[in-house]
């Protein structure tokens, strides 16, 4: 899969639907998060991948071998390994307006009943040839069917500035994409009013593997 310099997503060219695209978190040099997602639609509103159950994954774990939240105290300071994994639970649905410092996320049970959406606050994307790149910031939403909210990992963001992850600034910019977010859920503009808890995947795309020279 080649690779260029990565560029703001929401311009041209854009990938067609049925495109296998690796979605990565995390820094360029470090263990990160990343999975092969399918192309729903591309194009200057947004990306929209759908990520299915049992999808090979590469995942950030602590060296000590124990449970990410396993020590409070170490979240954000323990060494950590490249290691990987299978999305579990749920297929997902995942929603990148451009431009926004958040992505919104489609859950579907095995038998497609929608659970909620959670919203995961994350850098605006970039890209390149065949990845979407951002990282992850700790504070998350969810929304369940009948549009009621809730913050998510307040404690979480609580430790990561605690401990060096992030500064005050960044820890107010995140808050701050918090209530963006919250804005348009309340408002329930897009991508909430947009139908997609009704969507449904090609039988034909089937379970992607990670491609051996995702990065």
């Amino acid at each position: 899969m080649p690779h260029l310099t990565p560029r703001p997503s929401g311009t041209p060219p854009y990938w067609e639907p049925g495109t296998r695209i690796v979605w990565r978190y995390g820094e360029p040099d470090a263990p990160h998060f990343a999975g092969t997602l399918t192309v729903v639609r591309d194009d200057a509103d947004g990306l929209v991948a759908w990520l299915a159950r049992d999808t090979p994954m590469l995942v950030v774990e602590r060296a000590d071998g124990r449970p990410g939240r396993s020590d409070p105290a170490t979240m954000f300071t323990a060494e950590r390994v490249q290691g990987t994994a299978r999305w579990q639970g749920y297929d997902v649905l995942r929603v990148a307006p451009t431009g926004r410092a958040w992505s919104v996320w489609v859950f579907f049970t095995p038998e497609g009943e929608h659970v909620g959406w959670y919203v995961n606050l994350e850098d605006p994307h970039r890209r390149d040839a065949g990845t979407v790149y951002s990282s992850d910031h700790v504070l998350d939403l969810w929304v369940e069917p009948d549009r009621t909210r809730e913050r998510k990992d307040e404690d979480e963001l609580v430790l990561a500035l605690e401990q060096g992850r992030y500064t005050e600034e960044e820890v107010r910019r995140i808050e701050r994409a918090a209530r963006e977010a919250e804005a348009v859920i309340d408002a329930w503009g897009p991508p909430f009013c947009d139908g997609w808890e009704d969507f449904r995947p090609d039988p034909r795309w089937g379970v992607p593997e990670l491609p051996p020279d995702a990065h």
